[in-house]
């Protein structure tokens, strides 16, 4: 069942988190759908501010989608944000995107504190590099797409086409109006 293990780890990082239960429990006993690529679960806010699995069926208040794309470029924006309750959903948005879990801490648990330190640290230095290896693929690309062989044009080429398009619809108006007069017998 996704819910209960979904359920069990977003309440474990909400215990990281007091400031955030905090913000979830003037929304207790309202439901949000999380969407997943793999899967979907429909959680409940309890009166703690925690979530708990329920009943399939339940009618859902907010609906979240994770942002893939922000989630490798940028620490906002992580969640796409919808259903009936749109205050709900831009809370729960908010909330579960500033949330972070404090890997360490876990792993300082199993495996003590220099162990968990010096793991988390390669791993976050393992995922630095991919974030920036991909980042600097993809201006490759970008450049490639608008210098070598232009797939893709440059903000200052679109902006001239604008403007040209614009004088040519001016043009064409001013024509009109002189076809218009010309034919106009008076």
């Amino acid at each position: 069942m996704p819910e209960a293990a979904l359920a069990g780890l977003l309440n474990h990082l909400l215990g990281q988190h007091s400031w955030a239960t905090a913000r979830l429990r003037p929304h207790a006993g309202k439901t949000l759908q999380l969407r997943l690529p793999l899967t979907s679960a429909v959680l409940s806010i309890r009166e703690d501010g925690r979530f708990a699995p329920v009943v399939p069926g339940t009618r859902v208040d907010a609906m979240l989608v994770p942002n893939p794309l922000a989630w490798l470029t940028s620490p906002d924006a992580r969640f796409i944000a919808g259903g009936e309750d749109a205050v709900l959903a831009k809370e729960l948005a908010e909330t579960l995107g500033e949330m972070r879990w404090d890997a360490e801490e876990d792993l300082s648990r199993v495996l003590g504190d220099i162990a968990a330190h010096r793991l988390v640290s390669v791993a976050t230095d393992v995922l630095e590099w991919h974030r920036n290896a991909a980042e600097t693929i993809a201006r490759s690309w970008v450049e490639h797409w608008q210098e070598d062989g232009p797939v893709l044009a440059q903000p200052g080429q679109v902006h001239a086409f604008f403007k040209e398009v614009g004088e040519v619809h001016d043009r064409v108006e001013r024509l009109k109006q002189k076809i218009n007069q010309l034919s106009d017998p008076q």
